[in-house]
């Protein structure tokens, strides 16, 4: 009479455990789908090792395991994925419905002027950086020297703001794109202009100066363009939409500084502006992309005035 017992008792301890550990497993499911069919599916489990195991069969128990575990894995990474596939498309749902057409356009024509303005802001760097006739055009002039800078500098600028752009549609917390967009920006600046902190202090510090007065100051009216989208927009697209205003406050310094760089070189005569000829032609790359350039901040200033403006407004 001891021995059925004992089997008994350890029949019960392995489907016991055998059940918890399924129920272990079973976390591999998204919380929806385990709340609607986690008991259904333990009970059923635990029929089945008792089926198996009154049969006193330890491989039939083995393989049925082998079965269960396999079976899990793969329903479980359609269950996670089918559930990734809802939420995303909950989400695109919700995004697009705040952001409207207005608001892509906006953003497309803001991008668009970055990657016009940087090329032309490259194309000025390449052009004088190693040029022997710079030096002896910056002595002359010394605004000259300031709107290179400037330049320089208004296009690192903007690469921090488009930083922001990308902080905001992807991170909810403002907080956290904050203190990224300060890291971000230190790294800009070691890496832009860090060299001169061994070879000139002073020089290093002052461009510093300019550099976090035209990110902060651009950010900041960003920040105040959020406040006003944030009357007709979600908390995600007016961010994103301010990162954009941000973005185009530095561009139009980094025009500005290329149309007054450009008129002091003077493109009728000088050396060092004729150093950007193309070959065989009477055209210069620095002004083409300095046209592009300008062209492409007004289309990005007429698309984010859109944009700010409330529907309601328009409407009326």
């Amino acid at each position: 009479m001891t021995r059925p017992s004992r089997k008994s008792g350890g029949i019960n301890r392995t489907i016991t455990f055998s059940v918890w550990l399924y129920g272990l497993c079973l976390r591999a499911y998204p919380a929806r789908f385990r709340h609607t069919y986690r008991e259904r599916m333990m009970r059923v489990f635990r029929d089945h090792c008792r089926a198996v195991l009154q049969q006193h069969s330890v491989l039939s128990f083995v393989l049925l395991w082998l079965h269960t575990f396999s079976d899990l894995i793969c329903t479980a990474c359609l269950e996670r994925w089918q559930a990734f596939k809802e939420k995303n498309a909950m989400v695109t749902s919700r995004y697009s419905q705040q952001f409207s057409l207005r608001l892509w356009f906006a953003l497309t024509a803001t991008l668009i002027a970055f990657v016009v303005s940087l090329v032309a802001s490259l194309n000025l760097y390449l052009l004088e950086d190693a040029n022997p006739l710079t030096q002896a055009a910056y002595s002359v002039s010394s605004v000259l020297r300031f709107s290179y800078d400037l330049v320089y500098l208004s296009a690192l600028a903007a690469g921090v703001a488009v930083c922001a752009i990308v902080g905001y549609a992807l991170v909810q917390r403002t907080a956290l794109v904050t203190i990224g967009l300060l890291i971000v920006m230190l790294l800009v600046a070691f890496a832009g202009f860090g060299g001169m902190l061994v070879r000139h202090v002073s020089t290093f510090l002052t461009l510093l100066l300019i550099f976090s007065a035209l990110t902060l100051i651009s950010l900041l009216i960003g920040h105040v363009a959020t406040t006003r989208a944030l009357r007709f927009l979600g908390q995600r697209p007016a961010a994103v939409l301010g990162a954009c205003v941000s973005v185009s406050c530095v561009l139009l310094i980094n025009v500005v500084a290329l149309v007054l760089h450009t008129l002091l070189l003077n493109p009728v005569s000088h050396a060092l502006y004729m150093q950007g000829q193309i070959g065989d032609t009477h055209l210069n790359f620095s002004l083409i992309a300095m046209g592009i350039a300008l062209l492409a901040l007004i289309g990005c200033a007429i698309s984010l005035g859109f944009a700010l403006h409330s529907p309601s407004r328009q409407s009326s």
